[in-house]
């Protein structure tokens, strides 16, 4: 079993850029307005898709576990803001980048993170996650919405989804572990290398397999 860190980066990798800018795009072009949602719910759903999906298809995805990408796409993409988490993991460094690089990073970034933590989606269960429900007003747009993961040892780990209102409903586009931006740390983490070799050579890397150190929470939080 994989250690319980590693599951919420599985969670996690799909929160901060796996969604692709022009798909964005299109879907925000296509939306049509629809009642007020609480982002809890959207949260909440998402997340029993996604567990009746895995439930159904253990065995056989772990047997193939490229088949976890498919399911990520279908699930998870529509409901991440996959632009605005790419500028904040970019920083200045995305500040002249074109559109298309943007778009071969957070490519590179999906891929890369899919590939080393996705299966650990496979240890996910419902009795892990709680949500926390939100009371807001319609009209709002922007909110944190508040959950718990459950260790099978029984440690509980406070994980916050921000969240922002877009034309096609809530789009989450950071995660915060226990005071631990998973943004802000892919930025800290690849600041050195896009200082040193730029955003063309960074996206080789991790296109060509170069994996990412998993954000971790503070130990004396836990």
């Amino acid at each position: 079993m994989m250690k319980f860190s590693t599951v919420i980066t599985a969670v996690a990798c799909a929160a901060g850029l796996l969604l692709q800018p022009g798909l964005a795009a299109a879907a925000t072009a296509q939306a049509a307005p629809a009642p007020f949602e609480q982002p809890s719910q959207m949260i909440h759903s998402v997340a029993n898709a996604l567990l009746n999906e895995i439930n159904g298809h253990r065995a056989e995805l772990r047997a193939h576990p490229q088949q976890i990408s498919a399911i990520i796409e279908k699930y998870l993409l529509p409901h991440f803001d996959s632009a605005l988490a790419a500028d904040l993991v970019l920083g200045r460094f995305g500040r002249h980048a074109s559109a298309e690089q943007k778009e071969r990073f957070v490519t590179a970034m999906r891929n890369a993170l899919v590939k080393s933590y996705g299966t650990a989606l496979l240890d996910f269960h419902s009795h892990m996650l709680t949500v926390y429900p939100t009371h807001l007003r319609p009209g709002t747009t922007s909110a944190t919405v508040r959950t718990v993961l459950t260790e099978t040892n029984g440690t509980r780990l406070p994980v916050d989804f921000y969240v922002l209102m877009t034309p096609s409903g809530w789009k989450v586009f950071d995660l915060v572990v226990e005071g631990v931006s998973y943004d802000m740390s892919y930025r800290a983490e690849l600041a050195p290398q896009l200082q040193q070799v730029g955003l063309d050579t960074v996206i080789q890397r991790l296109a060509g397999g170069e994996k990412l150190t998993a954000p971790k929470p503070h130990p004396k939080r836990r």
